[in-house]
């Protein structure tokens, strides 16, 4: 197990960037604690990508703890979002929330070993799906 901040590589996919409730076009990205958005990068094959570090050390139970400027939600919750703002800047036309904590530390531990990210694909994924577990595994080189 790892004592000490480390650095961990962390991909999103997702096919569509129109928002999953439908209706409005809106900005589609990979928000930040601050509401800001890193958006994607379209591959060759049409994926919307989003390449994005994270830090973990391990937490007072011994589990995972994410660290970061994407890292969002208490620490025992941590996830990642991906959002659709409003035009406007008021609220959200929605957001998908991808949670962390399915993450163990052999897969961690390996991903940072090999300098792999862990990748996630979140195609077809709805909003208020904060629950639902994330398959998170290495990504190809």
């Amino acid at each position: 197990m790892m004592a000490a901040k480390r650095a961990v590589g962390m991909r999103l996919l997702r096919d569509d960037p129109a928002p999953p409730s439908g209706g409005a076009s809106a900005p589609f990205g990979l928000q930040e604690k601050d509401a800001t958005l890193q958006p994607p990068v379209r591959r060759a094959d049409g994926m919307h990508v989003f390449d994005f570090e994270l830090m973990v050390a391990e937490g007072p139970d011994r589990k995972p703890t994410f660290t970061g400027p994407f890292a969002c939600g208490p620490r025992e919750q941590r996830f990642v979002y991906l959002s659709w703002p409003q035009l406007d800047g008021c609220g959200y036309v929605n957001r998908i929330k991808l949670r962390l904590t399915d993450l163990e530390w052999p897969l961690l531990e390996e991903a940072i070993a090999r300098g792999v990210p862990l990748e996630a694909d979140a195609s077809g994924r709805k909003a208020g799906g904060g629950t639902i577990p994330v398959e998170w595994r290495l990504a190809e080189p």
